[in-house]
């Protein structure tokens, strides 16, 4: 079993009709379900001319982002999302199949590292970022990537966002889960507040929906332990 320890300085986490921590402690209560009206998540904190051509996963994951780190000292950036823009780029290729053009807008924010680079702009900050999936597990292989960067740089603070969507019309075959977008926004330091640690699962049961959402709950009770599974990974959560 391998393990990293981390302390969280702050979080912030959106979806349509779950705004506050009040409205996630709610959800939770109520088995993960979301209010019959969904208030729009906000998005004011991202420059207006950039708003306006960003997708609403972009502006969830910007939004989150710029909320916990507005005033913070960032070393290092972590975008995680299983999907990215595949809404994005669905449309984009449909358009080139039906014969029309392929829109330069819609080209350069269709890739898996759009919301990190649309960050960095709108909050003017030169600072390194790197982007990952890892399918199922997108969450926690962020949450090692942050730890390992950490461990080399103990009185840095990185920023974590993960970030996703149930998946576009043409892929809604493969998807198990009925969920809205979502983005979790963490500001991550070295620390002993939190342990995760994790084994491979011989019993190759998964999660119901993104682990994201397990982990917010975790956040948000008293208790102490947690574990979140993959087909073949157990992501175990210690509070300390």
């Amino acid at each position: 079993m391998n393990s990293i320890n981390i302390s969280i300085t702050d979080w912030s986490a959106l979806s349509p009709g779950l705004i506050e921590r009040g409205d996630w402690l709610k959800w939770s209560k109520n088995n993960k379900h979301w209010p019959p009206t969904l208030a729009a998540a906000p998005d004011f904190l991202i420059p207006p001319m950039m708003r306006r051509r960003m997708s609403s996963l972009s502006k969830l994951a910007l939004q989150c982002a710029l909320q916990v780190s507005a005033q913070q000292k960032i070393d290092y950036i972590v975008f995680s999302s299983r999907h990215g823009e595949l809404t994005r780029t669905v449309k984009l290729i449909e358009d080139i199949i039906n014969g029309g053009d392929a829109s330069p807008i819609f080209f350069s924010q269709s890739v898996h590292n759009t919301a990190a680079g649309l960050f960095t702009i709108a909050a003017k900050r030169a600072t390194p970022a790197t982007s990952l999936a890892a399918a199922e597990n997108s969450l926690h292989y962020a949450v090692i990537e942050a730890g390992t960067y950490l461990q080399e740089n103990p009185q840095d603070t990185v920023l974590l966002v993960n970030f996703d969507q149930p998946l576009p019309a043409p892929y809604q075959q493969f998807e198990t889960n009925s969920y809205k977008g979502f983005a979790l926004a963490m500001l991550l330091t070295t620390g002993d507040q939190l342990q995760l640690s994790w084994s491979k699962n011989r019993d190759s049961v998964s999660a119901e929906y993104p682990q994201a959402f397990d982990f917010i709950e975790y956040l948000l009770n008293n208790e102490k332990h947690t574990s979140i599974s993959s087909k073949r990974t157990n992501w175990i959560w210690a509070k300390n």
